[in-house]
């Protein structure tokens, strides 16, 4: 979202909060999703929580969800928040989707769903496997909170999050869609989301003190999204930025309507933003392609959320890294652990697991900043930083 959408946001929120909340339509939404239904909860792990209980309500026998060993604590906490027993399977490195052989072992007649992951706003596919989730009667979850607006590479007509049985996106810093607040679930089951509409009804709304809370968070968002000034939240270390927690517990109510109102009018700068994005990451990989030592993301025209990438040994990425971040460049090492190794969550998970694909991934994974406020100037800044931490490799075409 770039200077025109981020300032215009920040006024269109003062503005809301003098208004009478409207009914929560979510018509602009659902028309840009291609969407039968959609609600709008607090957060993406609220929303992942509603949705879980929803479907075991649905079919209570099973007690296990699936999840990629490389993701976000967020899903792990909704899943054993909503009481369900959490599976974690590797992942392969081609599309950061699930590995077949894993996922296919971790399936039986217990799994209530599996949650497919686009990391990074880049899609995940099964690798095959669909079949026989299908076959089993087992819910497939879209996990889209990185990647709301983007198309499926082999369907682009097809908005990701809407292919399975229900999808859920975040609003919150970083995403897409960057507001500070709000979940989204979405599905086409009319079954599925009467359940969730039983749920929904019984959470709780927002004050008036809630809203204009939030209207001075998203007004310091819009400040420190300029890169000229991250090195003044990457040198404020109780802001916590780029760190990863596993917590257990967590809030749970329906979204701020100003926020609602909010995400539905950014709409219109999303598709210039993915163009953007889209340019950005071009840029890069054809940088990068050089390096022998840098292994480039599966795909080098899409709107990314960060542009991936991957240095070996770990010794260098770490280099790469924190040079990169000393220079308050906005890179960042995305999740730094698989989730059985996690602080907190290993002990829930008392999983004794080997996942070398997501171990590998966590080790030598390096994300670069990709909206539209990076400029030319930005992006070569980090470039030559990352060429120098390379020196002695062949030169840069």
């Amino acid at each position: 979202m770039g200077n025109r959408g981020l300032f215009s946001l920040v006024a269109y929120v003062l503005k809301s909060i003098a208004r009478r909340p409207e009914r929560a339509s979510l018509d602009s939404l659902r028309l840009y999703l291609n969407a039968q239904h959609a609600l709008y909860l607090s957060s993406g792990r609220c929303a992942l929580w509603v949705l879980l209980r929803a479907l075991s309500a649905l079919n209570p026998s099973k007690r296990e969800v699936i999840v990629p060993a490389y993701t976000c604590p967020a899903v792990a906490s909704a899943v054993l928040k909503a009481g369900l027993k959490l599976i974690v399977a590797d992942i392969n490195l081609r599309d950061f989707g699930y590995s077949r052989s894993d996922l296919a072992q971790r399936i039986n007649e217990k799994t209530l769903a599996v949650i497919l992951v686009h990391l990074f706003g880049y899609p995940a596919s099964l690798d095959g496997t669909e079949e026989q989730i299908k076959k089993q009667g087992i819910w497939l979850i879209e996990d889209a909170a990185q990647a709301f607006g983007n198309e499926s590479c082999q369907a682009p007509s097809v908005k990701l999050g809407l292919s399975g049985d229900a999808g859920f996106f975040s609003f919150g810093r970083g995403k897409p869609l960057s507001i500070l607040h709000g979940g989204l679930i979405v599905t086409q089951s009319d079954e599925i989301y009467e359940q969730l509409l039983e749920i929904y009804k019984s959470l709780k709304g927002h004050s008036l003190i809630q809203n204009l809370g939030y209207l001075a968070r998203i007004s310091l968002y819009t400040l420190f999204s300029n890169p000229r000034l991250y090195w003044i939240p990457q040198r404020l270390p109780w802001l916590r930025l780029g760190e990863t927690h596993f917590r257990p517990d967590f809030p749970v109510s329906r979204g701020y309507g100003t926020a609602r109102r909010a995400a539905e009018r950014m709409i219109v700068f999303l598709e210039e933003e993915k163009k953007i994005r889209t340019e950005n990451t071009q840029w890069y990989a054809s940088r990068f392609q050089s390096f022998p030592e840098v292994q480039s993301p599966p795909h080098q025209s899409y709107p990314y959320l960060r542009y991936p990438f991957r240095v070996s040994p770990r010794a260098l990425r770490d280099r790469i890294l924190s040079e990169l971040v000393a220079k308050g460049t906005g890179a960042a090492p995305f999740y730094p652990t698989p989730l059985n190794e996690m602080p907190g969550l290993a002990g829930c998970l008392q999983d004794q697991g080997d996942y070398p694909n997501a171990k590998a991934l966590s080790d030598s994974l390096l994300t670069l900043p990709v909206h539209s406020l990076v400029r030319q100037r930005h992006r070569e800044r980090i470039f030559n930083i990352v060429k120098i931490c390379l020196k002695g490799l062949p030169k840069h075409r």
